[in-house]
């Protein structure tokens, strides 16, 4: 269906081809429709909405921008309440609205505030290819269901009950969904074709593991610390290519199999031992990267053979506290939740460890 096509010619309704349902015994109209016109339609009633989260907002563009590259993309429904507003025709499965009306949204605000903040900032441009990525956000199809009249305490209610009671996507998840990502790709290889680590020791759908080696998701954050150097996604771009791919994807192998060479019998036993939290794993990555920005020819094998191996990865390890990562007297574990600041004291107790062990000092 041509979405130019499904507007009324007189220009006083839009007219969207749509389903009428019946959820929790009250109407419920589904149907699609473009960025464009949903903009046009879209009421944001602070009584039943929260305050717009930008950072939300943020992250959600850059998704969006993700789709601008030639990736798909997928959002759940917008969920709008019509309050007695437009009318559903039965004969042609067709919803009419009146041009000047507008629909209050329940959940998706963040959606279209990001698909909208693109939208403006793309119109400013003139340029040619900015203008074809303007009309990618325009006219990109969004799914929308809405509730014909529904009281404005059910419509808190629903807010309530869709913003508490969903889940989201783990990373993990989408990592091994992405497409065009050659990170993503790497991971996906390593994961199904590492030469001694079998498959089903990754984790490739939950958000966290405690019984695996590690998630698919904590893999990509390793692959980009280890040859990029990068600790905050948003903070640095990968430079990895078709080139350089194998490089890469060695590096990787290789920081596997040397961890499961180096690494306590027990590591897998996350009550015991902290090696496997994925913020050490990215401290042990980030040491390894910092070494060979220093000599390009570093064997990996030095830092686990005169370091990683001499390291007490157990919760009992009293020197944690001296470099100021938080312990909890009550489960008697380590607390590994700020991960930039794990991640660099981490990497500098390994330098350390290695300085030691091999009797000079690296100036890092």
């Amino acid at each position: 269906m041509r979405f130019d096509d499904i507007i009324d010619s007189t220009g006083n309704f839009i007219t969207i081809h749509a389903v009428k349902g019946n959820q929790f015994g009250h109407e419920v109209i589904s149907a699609q429709c473009t960025v464009d016109y949903v903009l046009k339609f879209l009421e944001v009633d602070k009584a039943v909405q929260r305050d717009m989260i930008e950072t939300q907002v943020a992250n959600l563009s850059k998704y969006i921008q993700y789709g601008l590259e030639g990736n798909n993309i997928y959002f759940p429904p917008l969920i709008f309440s019509a309050r007695g507003k437009g009318r559903f025709d039965e004969v042609n499965n067709q919803f009419h609205l009146k041009t000047d009306d507008t629909m209050v949204i329940l959940d998706g605000q963040h959606r279209i505030r990001a698909f909208d903040v693109l939208k403006k900032r793309l119109m400013s441009s003139r340029n040619a290819e900015d203008q074809k990525k303007l009309n990618y956000i325009k006219n990109f199809p969004l799914t929308i269901q809405i509730f014909s009249d529904i009281t404005i305490d059910k419509e808190r209610q629903l807010f309530t009950d869709v913003n508490t009671k969903s889940s989201k996507v783990s990373n993990t998840l989408l990592v091994m969904y992405k497409e065009n990502d050659l990170t993503g790709k790497l991971v996906k290889e390593v994961i199904n074709n590492h030469p001694s680590i079998s498959p089903d020791k990754f984790e490739v759908r939950a958000k966290t593991t405690t019984t695996k080696l590690m998630t698919a998701a904590t893999l990509y954050n390793i692959c980009l610390t280890l040859n990029d150097g990068i600790i905050i996604l948003h903070g640095g771009t990968s430079r990895i290519n078709e080139n350089n791919y194998h490089i890469y994807r060695k590096n990787v192998e290789d920081f596997l199999t040397l961890l499961m060479k180096y690494a306590p019998d027990q590591c897998l036993d996350r009550n015991k031992y902290f090696i496997m939290n994925p913020n050490v794993l990215r401290g042990i990555a980030k040491c390894v990267h910092i070494l060979r920005e220093k000599d390009a020819a570093f064997d990996m094998e030095e830092l686990f053979l005169k370091s990683v191996r001499f390291i007490d990865w157990s919760h009992k390890n009293k020197e944690l506290r001296q470099s100021g990562i938080p312990f909890n007297n009550k489960t008697k574990k380590y607390r590994f939740t700020v991960g930039t600041r794990i991640t660099s004291q981490i990497s500098n107790m390994l330098i350390k460890q290695y300085e030691l062990n091999a009797g000079k000092v690296l100036y890092v």
